[in-house]
């Protein structure tokens, strides 16, 4: 008579058999799909088709050979197996990318990619002018920029360093401020204001930063006069520039762009409380020598354009 260890055995092996060939890469995509809550945002984060994203998470379940999610109309909602398998996948990512970080701090070659992700204007206005000099510097570098205003998540390697406008909220990370940001009213240079070089809060025309609850200066500008008349909105700060050159309206700009173009002027009137920039790094990764040459490409970059940033004049 065979004994229950032996039965279970048995009614094991097919289990087993099934998922050692199972896909981990697949794990990826359903985590991203867990997070986000949605194909096409988990689709645009990883950087592939929704299709790809379905295609990816149902070959899992196949492998698994249970129900991930359910499919309504409503989306995809998450089963009592996808619960459990999320609180597993995700000890399984951490271990594999501390294992990646691991390797990558001990390689000495100043050569391969660094991911940096910053705001939209910081990566057009800032950070072009210098990139010259960390290409002569280090030939063999690539930087890659990600100009997103949405905080990707370091410790799961969506980028090697940030640099972000506002204080950072991140736990388990190297953060440093690197300067302020001054903000200042401009127009433009040919605009008629009745011979007054002062922002008139009732009067004028402005130009406003799309989704005021996302723009901390766009904020204060809204408690400070919630009646001005806004003519043009836009999330791109370079279209507001292009727009503020045209001459229609005023614009709230980061002094270290408005100050340097000659189609513009500052207007005197109220200022908003200033900015800062913070760089952010994994502690794991921060003595990494091309993650090091980059922050300090960084610093050198930030201290000279410091009292541009600061809105000196």
């Amino acid at each position: 008579m065979a004994t229950v260890r032996q039965k279970a055995q048995r009614s094991a092996a097919p289990a087993q058999e099934r998922h050692s060939y199972l896909d981990w890469g697949h794990l990826r995509f359903f985590l991203e799909l867990v997070r986000t809550g949605s194909q096409a945002r988990a689709a645009k984060r990883i950087g592939v088709d929704r299709n790809t994203v379905a295609r990816r998470v149902a070959a899992l379940e196949a492998e698994l050979g249970v129900a991930l999610f359910e499919r309504g109309p409503q989306g995809w909602s998450q089963t009592l197996a996808g619960q459990e398998l999320a609180e597993l996948a995700g000890r399984v990512e951490e271990n594999v990318l501390a294992l990646a970080r691991h390797v990558d701090a001990r390689d000495p070659a100043l050569r391969g990619t660094v991911r940096l992700t910053t705001v939209p204007h910081l990566a057009t206005h800032l950070l072009p002018p210098a990139l010259p000099a960390l290409r002569r510097r280090h030939p063999e570098l690539v930087l890659e920029v990600i100009a997103d205003a949405r905080a990707f998540d370091l410790s799961r390697r969506e980028a090697d360093l940030a640099v972000r406008v506002g204080r950072p909220r991140d736990s388990g990370l190297v953060t440093r401020r690197l300067s302020q940001l001054a903000h200042a009213f401009y127009t433009a240079v040919a605009t008629e204001t009745g011979g007054h070089a002062a922002v008139d809060l009732r009067a004028d025309f402005f130009l406003s930063s799309e989704g005021d609850a996302n723009e901390p200066q766009e904020r204060w500008l809204h408690e400070l006069a919630p009646e001005r008349r806004v003519v043009y909105r836009c999330n791109s700060t370079t279209s507001l520039l292009a727009a503020a050159r045209q001459g229609l309206g005023v614009v709230l700009l980061p002094c270290y762009i408005g100050d340097a173009d000659p189609a513009l002027r500052r207007l005197d009137g109220p200022e908003p409380p200033p900015h800062e920039i913070w760089l952010l790094v994994h502690g794991d990764l921060r003595r990494t020598p091309r993650v090091r040459a980059v922050i300090d490409w960084l610093d050198e970059l930030v201290a000279r354009a410091r009292p541009a940033l600061l809105g000196q004049r």
